[in-house]
């Protein structure tokens, strides 16, 4: 009969333990809540990243669409040995015509140039920035167009034929 309490009382002592060391409810509830929170961050950066893949996607369907629409004819279409350019800017130093021309590069119109203007003898002297050449004046309005919408840039379509700037533009 001893042993049998012994038994008992060593049973009951073992479930005490057990019950003491698990984990008390407010704990566990924190725990699930930290788990539920993690998901949460995850589930919402997985639906911002969805949001800006949509978006983009968006944006180059449409810019896809709209060149689709485009015509071959309102296409530019650069010529080497064309008789008009489209003039953006005139600039007294060198330097920085070719500074701004190289900016026009870097967005995309790799035809910009710079051509010299003026009478060097008396230093009245101009640098031209200048993007393309085209065999008519309506394809070169098409870039001037393009460049207002796109850039709200001024320019003008100018004509080659002057001796200076043919030899100016065969230098380049």
């Amino acid at each position: 009969m001893k042993t049998a309490l012994t038994y008992i009382m060593t049973i009951i002592l073992s479930m005490a333990m057990l019950q003491a060391c698990a984990p008390e409810e407010p704990e566990v509830q924190r725990d699930q809540e930290a788990i539920q929170d993690s998901l949460d961050q995850v589930i919402a950066a997985e639906m911002e990243q969805m949001r800006q893949d949509s978006i983009a996607q968006a944006r180059e369907d449409s810019m896809a669409a709209a060149r689709e629409r485009q015509t071959p004819q309102q296409q530019i279409q650069y010529s080497e040995n064309g008789n008009f350019v489209v003039q953006v800017e005139a600039w007294r130093s060198d330097y920085t015509a070719q500074q701004h021309a190289e900016e026009w590069v870097e967005k995309g119109y790799d035809q910009a140039y710079v051509v010299t203007y003026g009478n060097e003898d008396t230093g009245n002297i101009w640098y031209r920035v200048r993007i393309g050449q085209f065999d008519t004046r309506e394809m070169a309005e098409r870039l001037q167009e393009q460049l207002q919408e796109e850039h709200d840039a001024d320019s003008w379509v100018s004509r080659i034929g002057q001796p200076m700037e043919a030899e100016a533009m065969q230098g380049d």
